[in-house]
């Protein structure tokens, strides 16, 4: 396929950024109910089964049981394929109903078989997302291929059937609405032989089908009129390949984009540019997940929790926010980010106190450049995570801390993590389901989990009451417990630093009425989500 692009060069693009003025938009011709954004990176697969990031085109070619959309202001699972449900007492047997009548875009009935099979998949296959199908009876058995099939999925007929899980799990709906759960059809499966990398074969129950993809190019969703939902307004979309962001913003500002990704984006320009030009057009969402600072407790400096907190005394979050992202954070106090049921407004956290920070250090008995330990980045790193980096050991050395960084190719700072040797490090954790556990479970939830994050948190009595949280089924209780377990662990142990949450902006283009960013602020949209004028 070929596209047109402005002759006008980026040079003369940034000289009219610089003078203030907005740059002459030459509008492209769209077709109408056509949706045009574009995308860094071309996607690997359609395939849930083997990525974990690669979820624009599941996200909307297939449904999941649950759908978490953000209503009234605040994220919620709302029913999608299945229309209700009951749990037992206690907490371990789940009975769906599916809707009826649902067909996948190639004709065939989605039935509660098709369930079944979505979940054995993932086992059988031992796919990129195996955790969730993992807490139904059996699935471990089955994922070792000690058994044939899903012990704890019963199928009553094509709309009904139960899970029964291993151990309670209140966040367990919360989990079904993640991409990774999307539904497919055993029919096509055992026919297809390019389900994930061929259009044709890559068939699910959405509002859209795949009907083109371009290596490194483009891909192109069109309406799927077998679709039980909701008609879009959005009949086609075209995701551009264009890894260069300065083409992107030509591409924007000459009409040939109707939305453009400002993440990707040097924040200079989305500050001088967009924010300027296109102020009421700019769309902001968190980026619901958090920024941190790890510490190994096995380090012999930082297993005293008078030192981590005067690390975390020593880091001045708000400039970091303001220098390095233009403001376009927010500060985070705890573990459970803005934006999960569970958050609390009112923790404290860490405040900004360097000469807190020596004092402690002093009362711990270091003297001034005693304390040092090694600052682990991947050399993947973003532009911005390195600054972070580089402004976090400056910030260290200040109050007498030496924290040089190392920088490792990828899958040497994996298996380093891993190894449970790693010091410290920075990064980032995005939700994907809404619920606090997939966070702290994830994280602090068994010895397991903490050394595989080189973290090695050594009470072993919070951990189980982190595991065991999972498994209240009151909203209430839940909640206060998980708040209780965030103030132990970050108010009394100091086991991280949590510094931010980013904001996402996108700018939607004069083709676009609306548009409703993902709720936890991924790239990655649902079109269905978008109106256009």
């Amino acid at each position: 396929m070929n596209r047109t692009f402005s002759k006008i060069t980026l040079a003369a693009v940034m000289a009219c950024m610089a003078a203030g003025s907005a740059f002459p938009a030459v509008a492209a011709e769209a077709e109408d109910g056509v949706f045009r954004t574009a995308v860094l990176y071309d996607i690997s697969t359609m395939d849930v089964a083997k990525t974990t990031d690669n979820y624009l085109v599941p996200m909307n070619i297939f449904d999941r049981l649950f759908e978490t959309r953000v209503v009234d202001g605040s994220a919620e699972v709302v029913n999608s394929l299945c229309t209700e449900y009951s749990v037992s007492e206690d907490g371990l047997t789940y009975d769906f109903t599916l809707k009826d009548g649902i067909v996948f875009s190639n004709g065939s009935a989605l039935t509660a078989s098709d369930v079944k099979y979505t979940f054995e998949r993932l086992l059988i296959a031992a796919s990129e997302n195996t955790d969730i199908p993992l807490e139904v009876v059996g699935g471990e058995a089955l994922m070792k291929k000690e058994a044939e099939e899903l012990a704890g999925f019963s199928v009553t007929d094509d709309t009904h059937f139960s899970i029964t899980l291993s151990a309670p799990n209140a966040g367990f709906l919360a989990e079904l609405s993640a991409p990774a759960m999307s539904i497919v059809d055993a029919e096509t499966m055992a026919e297809a032989d390019g389900f994930g990398s061929e259009p044709s074969d890559t068939i699910g129950s959405g509002p859209y089908v795949v009907t083109e993809w371009v290596a490194n190019d483009h891909f192109t969703l069109e309406y799927n009129d077998k679709y039980w939902g909701e008609e879009p307004s959005v009949k086609k979309v075209i995701v551009y390949v264009v890894p260069d962001a300065s083409t992107q913003n030509l591409m924007f500002q000459n009409g040939e984009l109707d939305m453009i990704d400002l993440q990707n984006l040097d924040s200079a320009i989305v500050e001088s540019s967009y924010k300027t030009t296109w102020p009421d057009q700019i769309i902001t969402n968190p980026k619901v997940g958090l920024t941190y600072l790890t510490f190994n407790e096995n380090n012999e400096y930082l297993k005293d929790e008078r030192v981590r907190k005067a690390v975390g005394m020593a880091l001045d979050v708000d400039m970091m926010i303001e220098s390095i992202y233009s403001g376009n954070a927010l500060r985070e106090h705890g573990i459970i980010p803005t934006g999960i049921w569970a958050h609390n407004d009112e923790m404290e956290g860490i405040a900004y106190d360097p000469d807190g920070a020596r004092a402690l250090l002093a009362e711990a008995g270091y003297s001034e450049g005693e304390v040092a330990f090694e600052l682990s980045m991947d050399s993947a790193a973003d532009s911005n995570t390195q600054l972070l980096y580089q402004i976090i050991s400056q910030l260290l050395d200040a109050v007498g801390i030496k924290a040089g960084i190392r920088s490792y190719d990828h899958s040497a700072w994996l298996d380093l993590r891993i190894s449970g040797e790693m010091d410290s490090f920075v990064a980032r954790w995005g939700m994907d389901y809404n619920d606090p556990a997939n966070i702290m479970y994830t994280f602090f939830g068994s010895p397991e989990n903490t050394k595989q994050r080189s973290l090695n948190y050594p009470d072993t009595e919070t951990m189980a009451r982190v595991s065991a949280a999972r498994a209240i089924v009151d909203d209430a209780e839940r909640e206060a417990e998980y708040q209780a377990l965030e103030q132990k662990l970050i108010g009394e142990d100091v086991v991280w630093v949590p510094l931010f949450e980013e904001l996402h902006l996108y700018c939607i283009g004069d083709r676009v009425e609306s548009f409703t960013p993902h709720w936890a602020g991924f790239s990655d949209f649902y079109a269905s989500d978008v109106v256009l004028k």
